[in-house]
């Protein structure tokens, strides 16, 4: 009878912590061999490449904010983005990959936003930045030149806790030039 007692008082928590860990888990994207979301499905948590998905995609499921490529060939080629949830395709699907956030609005006060998610891609020695940003505003170089850029990149590194930025680039929007593609690392090359 305690045993009873005891499991039925560590179901909710288990059920709690269950739901936290959903919470938290990343968005996948869901792909099915039937419309409307039915049948046999496959899940993707992030790019994946010479995929063998056992049947023709017929649906796809994609999670809210995020855009993703669903390609036809083995690298990445034949995508065909996608923004929302399709109930109605015929995709033979042998490669995905989220695609990084859009920057598609200019506020004069604090400069390009980004708006979606802007998630950065981290290992073990590195971390890509597609649109580096501070509190949400892209990071502006105002010179627009190649040793303005190199700096304005190590800074954004360093306040990240890397060393070096070992790759930068520039992104001109409206006149303005922003920050982009940068790669920090802990090793300079």
């Amino acid at each position: 009878m305690l045993g009873t007692a005891a499991l039925a008082a560590l179901l909710p928590a288990q059920s709690q912590a269950q739901a936290q860990a959903q919470e938290q888990a990343p968005a996948e994207l869901i792909m099915f061999s039937q419309g409307r979301y039915k049948g046999h499905n496959y899940s993707v948590a992030g790019a994946s490449q010479s995929m063998r998905i056992p049947f023709t995609v017929k649906s796809v499921q994609i999670p809210e904010g995020q855009a993703w490529e669903l390609c036809s060939g083995n690298t990445f080629s034949g995508c065909k983005e996608f923004t929302k949830s399709d109930p109605s395709m015929v995709f033979n699907v042998r490669s995905v990959r989220p695609v990084a956030a859009r920057i598609t609005t200019l506020d004069k006060s604090v400069g390009a936003v980004v708006t979606g998610p802007n998630p950065s891609l981290r290992g073990m020695a590195s971390e890509f930045f597609v649109a580096p940003d501070t509190n949400g505003a892209r990071i502006e170089v105002p010179a627009g030149t190649s040793e303005a850029m190199s700096v304005s990149a190590r800074e954004f590194c360093r306040v990240r806790g890397w060393r070096y930025s070992v790759h930068a680039r520039l992104q001109t929007l409206e006149s303005r030039t922003f920050l982009a593609d940068v790669l920090c690392s802990d090793a300079s090359n």
